[in-house]
């Protein structure tokens, strides 16, 4: 085992050495490193494994830490809390940094055991966003604080461009203040042009790696999180996991509006509750957003109201391969939702005011340029059109784009 260890321990000095500490993530600076056991979900793509190499660089004792991924072939053979044991004894680490955690088959079990045995151990994973903390026979719901790692904000993917540094807003701030906040940030005459290439390329910071290879990344990225990630924490099969493409391919084509879970059922050939199912199954794996009737708690009805794509670049990615034309509406609506949700705001379904009412509070009528204020009148001191295609903001009217500085 020593030779083995020390394998491990060249992987993972090398994996340290080469991260860039330059550009971090929303999430680095929120996670409370005081925590025993921590959990970093979140979609593929969205940059978990740097966000674990640049913590250890940057915050740890690096003769006490050590990163492993589980997806590797030597955990196919050797027990995570024999290796864990092993490190602490012979190498005095006491910090365990655990990429790909749902890749390995017994991994709650473990950790939890890791966890109860050993007083001076720190375990951080990260994992899938389709892990269930709270599966019932080892709940780690009550060791384990765990966080959410989502895509780029629009502000990140600016920072990153031009080596900026714009700050998030709330979103009261935003409501209060969006007429002075969109005449600073337009300074960037470009930035209507930027916010495009966001959202159709950009909301995985693996675009800076290779912008023009992203389109056949993204499409690569969501088969594998049905063909692979959701096989790990659910009993689907070959023919369920196709159900599961089908009804990604019907959501993204969709024309704005309240979905029709009977019309789902029916071109799927699958019953409502099954329909409903797989929905919440691609929703956990951050591949949906689901939306909610105002006024009622989502378990308190059986089905969505409006279902979009999680992301633009998502949306973009699974039309060009299917050679469909995106839908302007749809893409507009999906990248507020996406946003705001992202940023831990209440949104739901607005039947009455708007489009959307956010955190029980404000309403929003999103469109282009030529939207008219109709459909807010009602509301009109707590409600906004939100436009996609203007650079200057006007009373009452928001620019989409600055919804992308809300983390």
């Amino acid at each position: 085992m020593g030779l083995k260890l020390e394998f491990l321990l060249k992987l993972s000095r090398g994996k340290i050495e080469g991260i860039n500490i330059k550009n971090k993530r929303y999430l680095y600076e929120k996670i409370d490193l005081n925590n025993k056991l921590i959990a970093i979900l979140g979609a593929r793509g969205t940059g978990k494994t740097t966000l674990m190499l640049q913590l250890i660089k940057e915050k740890y004792k690096l003769s006490e830490t050590i990163y492993l991924t589980l997806d590797h072939i030597f955990f196919l053979e050797n027990r995570l809390i024999n290796v864990i044991e092993d490190f602490y004894t012979k190498y005095g680490i006491k910090n365990f940094f655990l990429d790909e955690v749902h890749k390995y088959k017994n991994w709650q079990q473990e950790i939890k055991n890791i966890y109860d045995f050993y007083n001076d151990v720190q375990i951080i994973v990260s994992g899938s966003s389709s892990i269930n903390i709270k599966q019932a026979k080892y709940d780690l719901s009550r060791r384990c604080v765990t966080y959410f790692l989502n895509g780029l904000s629009f502000r990140e993917f600016l920072n990153i461009k031009y080596d900026e540094n714009y700050k998030p807003y709330d979103f009261k701030e935003i409501v209060e203040n969006y007429q002075d906040m969109a005449f600073s940030i337009a300074e960037n005459s470009k930035i209507l042009l930027d916010f495009q290439e966001y959202y159709k390329y950009g909301y995985y910071p693996i675009y800076f790696e290779n912008s023009k290879a992203i389109v056949s990344k993204v499409i690569n990225m969501y088969e594998k999180v049905i063909y692979e990630d959701i096989v790990e924490v659910t009993s689907l099969n070959t023919e369920n996991l196709i159900v599961l493409k089908k009804l990604i391919y019907f959501i993204a084509t969709m024309q704005p509006g309240e979905i029709n879970i009977n019309n789902l059922s029916k071109n799927l050939k699958k019953d409502n509750k099954t329909i409903i199912n797989f929905i919440t199954k691609l929703e956990d794996a951050r591949l949906l957003n689901l939306l909610f009737k105002e006024g009622i708690a989502s378990t308190m009805i059986r089905s969505p109201k409006k279902i979009y794509i999680e992301n633009g670049t998502l949306y973009n990615a699974i039309n060009e391969e299917i050679r469909n034309n995106t839908n302007i509406g749809n893409l507009r609506e999906l990248i507020f939702v996406s946003q705001v949700k992202n940023s831990n705001y209440n949104i739901r379904y607005s039947k009455e005011v708007g489009d959307f009412i956010v955190d029980d509070n404000y309403y929003f009528e999103i469109g282009g340029k030529n939207k008219s204020k109709k459909q807010i009148k009602q509301q009109k001191d707590k409600a906004f059109i939100v436009k996609d295609d203007v650079l200057y903001a006007e009373k009452g009217v928001i620019p989409l784009y600055l919804f992308g500085f809300l983390y």
